[in-house]
This record gives structure tokens, sequence and C-alpha cells, in this order.
């Protein structure tokens, strides 16, 4: 039998990385001097805020999203091994928040990683989340997907 586990820690976990990822592009934004990068900063920190609002809706719905873990400790192992790593340490990005990035390919590619992260993150959590109940992380999937080529066409546009 499955045992059952706080789904509310999980979606607290995508909050975060949601506002990991908001602080982060709004400091590039900032930072930017080209208008084409600085705008998809811009675009890229408002759909984290809107991913954000989506967690926080399902946060408050958390009932209706009953999570169950599949074998003793799974859950526990997953969620350690993922939180090690750095798209939910709000440290290493405050620090290269406050450190900035050498030049724009710089942080294109640290935008890349933290949106690779995101998609893998989510789509592992998928699994947890009950099944008539993935469409919304399913979007929010979908939205770092398209993030993702965003910052790769930005990233091969500068390349030129």
């Amino acid at each position: 039998m499955a045992n059952v586990f706080s789904p509310q820690e999980i979606v607290r976990i995508a909050i975060q990385v949601e506002e990991n990822g908001k602080q982060l592009y709004s400091s590039l934004s900032k930072n930017a001097k080209d208008q084409n990068i600085k705008a998809v900063w811009n675009y890229l920190g408002g759909q984290e805020e809107l991913h954000k609002k989506v967690f926080q809706e399902i946060l408050e719905k958390i009932g209706d999203y009953l999570v169950y873990e599949y074998s003793p400790g799974e859950y526990d192992a997953y969620l350690k091994a993922i939180s090690a790593q750095y798209v939910f340490a709000p440290e290493h990005i405050a620090k290269k928040i406050y450190d900035g990035f050498p030049g724009d390919m710089d942080a294109i590619d640290f935008g890349i990683s933290i949106e690779k992260n995101s998609i893998l993150t989510y789509t592992a959590l998928r699994k947890y989340i009950k099944a008539d109940k993935q469409s919304a992380l399913d979007r929010i999937i979908e939205e770092e997907k398209n993030h993702l080529v965003k910052l790769v066409v930005l990233k091969d546009s500068l390349k030129k």
C-alpha cells in the first residue's frame, strides 16, 4: 500500500522555484543594456510570477491534489536530491544576482539551466499528482519549455 505524504511540500517547493526565477530575471532585466535581452528577461520574470500564482492556487486547494508515495522513503530521498540542485537554492541565485554575470551569454546560459531544471523537476513531480489534477502542472511544464526555446533562440541570435 502506498504511503500518503504532504503534497503541500511539493507545491511550496514549486512556489519557491518560481520566486527564485522571478528574482533572477528581474535582476537581469535591471542590468541589461540591450533592449531585446531586457524584453526577454521582463517577459520571463512576468511568467514566473504567473506560475507562482498557479502554484499558490493549487496550494489553497491541496485537498483535491492528494499525492502518494510509491515506496517508503522515496519522497524524502527525491526531495533531498532535487533540493540540492541550485534551482532550489535561493542563496545560490542571490549570489549570482549579487555577483552578476560576465556577459549576456553567461546570463542566458544560467537562465537556460534554470529552465531545464524546472522542466525536469516538474516532470518528475508530476507522477505524485493525481491524474485528474495534472493539467495545471502540465501547462506550466509547457510554458517552461517555451521559455527554454525563447532563451535558446536569444542565445543563437547573439552568436550571429
